[in-house]
């Protein structure tokens, strides 16, 4: 007795292995090509948009926000552990912008290396390398400091 499997371009089909409904070949290729299909399309189709309009946001020049940082460090709103930092205390590294949806709004915080480090109050081995400062209309309203221990 003579057993031929099919080759590969045999117009019969095979079942699956291990399959005992007879699933063929074609068939679960076909349902694969038919889900990728759908996958395509969906991509394709254009996100629907948010409920709130979504113009672009107005990003300033980071020069000019850097000049009104600096400025606010002149009006003396930089304080970290009761000391006032000034101009000639910190140098501006970047600028970071994060446009918030509902409120339409561009929050604005820069960040700063400080030129000599600062103690932290009772932990002698910490040191303030850094610190960001959050911008609201040019004015300082959050402040973080950038804390490393020796």
């Amino acid at each position: 007795m003579n057993m031929r499997e099919p080759f590969a371009g045999s117009r019969t089909s095979r079942s699956l292995p291990g399959n005992p409904g007879g699933f063929s070949l074609r068939a679960f290729a076909t349902l694969l090509l038919f889900a990728a299909a759908i996958g395509t399309v969906q991509a394709s189709v254009p996100a629907s948009k948010h409920l709130s309009n979504l113009d672009g946001p107005e990003i300033e020049n980071p020069d000019t926000l850097v000049g009104q940082f600096l400025e606010a460090l002149d009006r003396g709103e930089l304080k970290l552990f009761g000391q006032t930092l000034d101009r000639s205390m910190v140098v501006p590294v970047r600028i970071e912008y994060v446009f918030e949806l509902l409120s339409r709004t561009t929050r604005i915080k820069v960040h700063s290396n400080l030129k000599q480090p600062l103690p932290v109050p009772g932990q002698p081995d910490c040191r303030v390398l850094g610190v960001s400062a959050v911008m609201e209309g040019g004015t300082i309203t959050e402040i973080e400091s950038h804390v490393w221990v020796k």
